[in-house]
């Protein structure tokens, strides 16, 4: 058996290379039956048998309707419709990638070959992003002298098929409009950063912006600064984007209109004035909302001592102006350093929830007043024993997902409203 392993491996290594290459051979999907003696660490889920799936890369054959305990404990999620979602971990440097399509009842295995190897957590907008079930593209980092690979898949993860990235440094973002628009940008120790885009679907991809290799005053060269760490990275449309920095900690936004190519400072975003108790800064993503892609926002976090407290910028004229919506929430404990304080997750302008202790509370006017939701018993014992909330989305004003964990034991469970946040069951 060992020598069968090893044979099997050797291939699987070949056909990437090939892959590599040629960008036209499919990866082989991760054989669901690994999972079967894992008895240790996640949640159990119910996975699809593979059979039913139109693979000829591997011939996998499992009973079907038979529940495996993932390998690993997720790391994070996406819900892409009230039904459908996906989540992800990783198991000896390993990606297990899941797919359902039915709340969560079943999951399939959409993983990428084992052969391809990812030693760090993927965050979605970071290293993965999917538009829908069936578009997806996977960043892995440069290892070594290697160059960045973009792993892409146009079938739900049937099969994945490999582009790179050339003098890629660390990637910072992905994020993709439809199938064909993309974009990742990357940057360097010395804070060069580098902007690429795709019009193919992840295909190939061409350089269109980089910071200048020398310190120089770039308020005036149109391109993303050297100073300054890039945080996230959102478009909505093929020509404008949205990029978050911290810069000697301080949050910054810059925004380009030209698809990546010219970016400048929005420099009423941020006023530090209004912060004059407060040690640090965390910003996020940009997020505009899907009912109106004018309106977005963009969640800042503000600690002092060992607590921290969230408030928002909103914009109604896709980014040209920023409102301060100062949040009814109370300072939170962030004496941790496991994991990061969540931001509130908002649906639209009005409509978002916050999760403090136990305690879901809501909001309808922008963050001014929260009301705290009936108790959830499932909820409320989930939480006294995985303290760390790692994120929460909501798709709709009624379904959210909820991701949380304990580092110490390394496990995590992943649970679902359908009743806006009163009610909570693990998947």
């Amino acid at each position: 058996m060992k020598w069968w392993c090893k044979l099997t491996g050797c291939v699987a290594l070949a056909c990437i290379l090939l892959t590599a290459c040629t960008s036209q051979q499919p990866s082989a999907m991760t054989p669901v039956q690994e999972e079967a003696s894992v008895t240790e660490e996640g949640q159990t889920l119910t996975v699809v048998n593979p059979e039913s799936i139109n693979n000829t890369a591997v011939d996998t054959k499992v009973e079907e309707g038979k529940k495996y305990q993932i390998q690993t404990r997720l790391t994070d999620f996406k819900l892409l419709s009230e039904t459908t979602g996906l989540a992800w971990g990783a198991t000896r440097n390993e990606l297990r990638l899941y797919l359902t399509q039915d709340r969560g009842k079943t999951w399939t295995n959409i993983s990428p070959a084992s052969s391809v190897q990812f030693p760090n957590s993927l965050e979605f907008g970071k290293d993965l992003f999917f538009i829908d079930p069936i578009n997806g593209w996977i960043v892995r980092n440069s290892l070594g002298s290697g160059e960045a690979i973009v792993l892409r898949t146009i079938d739900g993860g049937l099969t994945w098929k490999m582009s790179s990235l050339p003098e890629a440094s660390s990637v910072s973002a992905i994020y993709f409009i439809d199938q064909q628009y993309g974009w990742i940008l990357t940057e360097n120790s010395d804070g060069v950063k580098t902007l690429y885009r795709t019009v193919n679907g992840g295909a190939s991809w061409n350089k269109v912006m980089s910071s200048p290799l020398i310190h120089e005053n770039t308020e005036n060269e149109l391109v993303l600064p050297r100073a300054g760490h890039a945080v996230a990275m959102t478009f909505t449309n093929k020509s404008n984007g949205y990029v978050t920095t911290l810069d000697q900690g301080q949050p910054k936004l810059f925004m380009t209109n030209s698809g990546g190519a010219q970016w400048k400072e929005n420099k009423q975003f941020f006023n530090p004035s209004k912060y004059t108790k407060c040690k640090s800064f965390v910003v996020g993503t940009p997020t505009f909302f899907s009912d109106n892609t004018k309106s977005g926002y963009v969640p800042v976090g503000c600690s002092k001592e060992d607590t921290m407290k969230f408030n928002g910028y909103f914009t109604s004229d896709s980014g040209a102006s920023w409102t301060l919506a100062p949040f009814g929430l109370p300072w939170q404990s962030v004496k941790s350093e496991d994991h990061e304080l969540q931001a509130p997750y908002f649906l639209n302008e009005q409509t978002g929830w916050s999760i403090q202790g136990t305690t879901v509370l809501h909001t309808m006017n922008q963050g001014k007043d929260w009301v705290a939701l009936p108790e959830s018993e499932k909820l409320t014992e989930v939480l006294l024993e995985y303290r760390e909330i790692v994120k929460m989305q909501f798709y709709s004003e009624s379904v959210g997902w909820l991701l949380v964990s304990k580092s110490d034991h390394k496990r995590s469970l992943l649970l679902q409203t359908q009743d806006g946040g009163i009610s909570w069951r693990v998947l």
